[in-house]
């Protein structure tokens, strides 16, 4: 009899696998490297390898075999196209898995933080993503190709827009910032001649200002002190992501007579202290006109708390009581529970 569900979080540093029986109880897990093809030297032939490695190994530690699992979620960093899909779910079979879904791992977000399983997931931590699945099981990724999506969020995205209002003050007559003075004293100086040359070598040289955490919140500190320079910078990636989530819940099967959950992921919305960021968005999707509008609709914002290993457990859970497997109905909060106790 099929009793456990299998979730992966695979990421581009560190991965997860955790094993679920069907009473909600976690059963193994595993703490791994990278799972994103995209940062390996071999590429898709070494995440194959690694794949091949880790699920068996997983299971195989959790005293499970393949044909114990009804259902499995793998979110996997580095899987943004309908043919990477396809690619790595052949991967996935040749582990012995029969039902499974492979997935970008921003789509764990949406069951990680919604009580339903559906709804619209926004990332702001290193980069830039979004992610939904609807009411009729339908899901979809965008953004995430950076200038090729015209991304503007992640905290590395804000990091380079101070860098560049600084340097529009000194060198281009832009409007004076309070952020020059912040970034100088990351940088180490007091003159504006010494600025370029202390960027380059903080970022082609000790790499110490590539997506460094102090200058990413630069924009942020600056904005809740009323620099309208940084409050501008805000304001364009808020445009970016109320009009992305606007357009998914426009197109996708997220009924007007239904609440529509909205789940906000990464460090960039988490952990900033000042929430100007996501109260632009609430307000920029609030007053979307086009196509019928959200203005009238419930919409409902939650900070994401779960780890989204968390998420994969949940959906895996939800598609195996789809297929008639008894047991997999989790109580609100359970996933998370376990996981905790592993920590």
């Amino acid at each position: 009899m099929k009793k456990y569900i299998l979730g992966v979080d695979g990421g581009g540093t560190k991965s997860h696998l955790v094993v679920f029986d069907r009473d909600g109880k976690c059963a193994g897990a595993t703490a791994y490297g990278a799972l994103n093809h995209e940062v390996m030297e071999g590429s898709y032939d070494e995440l194959e390898e690694r794949l091949l490695e880790v699920i068996p190994c997983t299971l195989k530690d959790a005293g499970v075999t393949t044909d114990d699992v009804a259902f499995a979620v793998l979110g996997i960093a580095g899987v943004d196209t309908k043919a990477q899909e396809k690619l790595i779910s052949k991967m996935v079979e040749k582990t012995g898995l029969k039902d499974f879904i492979v997935c970008n791992d921003a789509m764990l977000g949406v069951p990680a933080g919604s009580p339903d399983c559906t709804g619209i997931c926004a990332i702001s931590g290193t980069g830039f993503k979004i992610a939904a699945i609807d009411y009729s099981g339908v899901a979809v990724d965008t953004c995430g190709f950076g200038t090729y999506t015209d991304d503007k969020g992640g905290g590395g995205w804000f990091g380079l827009r101070a860098c560049a209002e600084v340097y529009n003050e000194i060198y281009r007559m832009g409007r004076p910032t309070l952020m020059r003075d912040m970034v100088f004293s990351l940088l180490g100086i007091t003159e504006k001649e010494d600025y370029v040359e202390m960027v380059v070598e903080k970022t082609y040289g000790d790499s110490t200002l590539y997506n460094n955490l102090e200058l990413n919140c630069i924009v942020f500190k600056a904005a809740a002190l009323g620099d309208a320079v940084a409050i501008d910078v805000i304001r364009e990636s808020a445009k970016q992501y109320a009009g992305a989530i606007s357009r998914l819940a426009l197109d996708m099967d997220f009924p007007a007579d239904k609440v529509l959950n909205v789940v906000l992921a990464g460090s960039v919305f988490i952990k900033q202290e000042v929430k100007i960021l996501p109260e632009m968005i609430e307000k920029l999707v609030a007053d979307c006109q086009g196509d019928g509008g959200l203005t009238t609709r419930k919409i409902i914002y939650t900070y994401l708390q779960a780890p989204p290993v968390a998420g994969a457990v949940i959906w895996a859970a939800q598609q195996a009581s789809k297929k008639g497997f008894a047991g997999f109905q989790f109580e609100p909060g359970l996933v998370e529970k376990e996981l905790k106790k592993l920590k």
